[in-house]
């Protein structure tokens, strides 16, 4: 693991959000444990592994036709959705949570910049 790499992508997330991050951790799949991360929830980290293997694991009994390299979930929590949690499964052995402000981030930069610059160079820095 490159550790370094991955703080730099870590860094590099955080300035594309505009202050919207407010928090995010790279964490094991089979402790919950976060390996990096700024602003970093450990109670977080272990919690959304469980909800995320439950989530994929009810997708699959469900028999919806959700294609099984979909390794991403987004949640909208509040009111009026101004928290997103959202978990991407990095590799078979680490998963990356974060939490955004929805007021501050916007979520088309996130979906359509940040997720798919950051992912691949998040997955070379874990190898």
């Amino acid at each position: 693991m490159n550790i370094q790499e991955v703080h730099s992508t870590l860094a590099q997330m955080e300035d594309s959000m505009l202050g919207g991050l407010a928090a995010i951790d790279v964490f094991a799949k089979t402790s919950g444990m976060s390996v990096a991360g700024l602003r970093t929830s450990p109670r977080a980290c272990a919690l959304f592994n469980i909800l995320f293997d439950r989530i994929s694991d009810t997708l699959k009994k469900t028999g919806l036709p959700v294609p099984e390299y979909v390794h991403q979930t987004m949640l909208r929590l509040g009111e009026d959705g101004q928290v997103m949690i959202i978990v991407v499964d990095l590799s078979d052995k680490y998963r990356m949570g974060m939490a955004l402000d929805c007021t501050r981030a916007q979520l088309g930069i996130m979906v359509s910049v940040v997720l798919p610059d950051a992912i691949p160079r998040m997955r070379a820095a874990l190898r």
